[in-house]
């Protein structure tokens, strides 16, 4: 674990705004005890293309915008390491992995939400948007000044929609996913749908996406369900 308040400055408040959930805020990949070393290797590894500039807005190579795909049954931790994973890039990693076009200082490097969040969000832009709104959302995407473009996204939660899922929002995650990996932002999503899964969940379309999109991780605990 690691306290906020020995932070500096700058990486204090990039994690202060990165809205974390309160009960894993102070977590680090070494607190993941209950996620197999094999999984926090490869997670280890993908933050390493961050840090060497190799997956954000590496033009021109076949890991730009390369994400990550966190996935496994309920109560495996997938939440935690997601939220754990940001934190130490916001702590660790160097600030070239945090570079703008015009050089000035990035407000938010990394954003945490939930899928729903996202599909609220969404609507929200369709209704009466704030000015909140509008950053927020169009950081999310990529689309806004650079300065508050978010570099690394976690959308936690993919599947735990399906009950209500709609056509719209299956474009809504569509159309969040790809414009980011577009702009070569990478994702980190966590889901509990297996990659085979994604067709009949979100369409072919999208599953062949996400293929292409995200280096795919099917977390298992030696424990089981975590919550239990």
């Amino acid at each position: 674990m690691y306290k906020l308040d020995d932070q500096k400055p700058r990486r204090k408040l990039w994690i202060k705004s990165s809205n974390i959930p309160k009960a894993k805020l102070g977590w680090t990949l070494d607190d993941c005890v209950d996620t197999h070393p094999d999984d926090v290797d490869q997670i280890r590894g993908w933050i390493s293309w961050l840090d060497q500039g190799v997956n954000v807005r590496a033009s021109g190579s076949n890991t730009c915008g390369k994400g990550l795909m966190i996935a496994g049954k309920p109560g495996r931790g997938k939440s935690t390491v997601a939220a754990a994973i940001i934190q130490d890039i916001m702590r660790l990693s160097p600030p070239s992995a945090f570079d703008t076009e015009d050089g000035l200082t990035l407000i938010r490097p990394c954003y945490f939400t939930t899928f729903n969040d996202v599909i609220a969000l969404q609507g929200q832009m369709m209704d009466s948007p704030t000015d909140w709104d509008e950053v927020l959302y169009y950081g999310i995407l990529g689309e806004a000044h650079d300065s508050y473009n978010i570099r690394v996204l976690v959308i936690d939660d993919i599947g735990k929609e399906h009950a209500s899922l709609s056509g719209w929002q299956s474009s809504v995650l569509h159309h969040v996913l790809r414009t980011r990996f577009n702009y070569g932002l990478p994702t980190i999503v966590t889901t509990n749908v297996a990659l085979g899964d994604w067709a009949s969940m979100y369409g072919d379309a999208t599953a062949s996406f996400v293929k292409e999109a995200f280096m795919y991780l099917p977390m298992v605990t030696e424990k089981g369900d975590l919550r239990e």
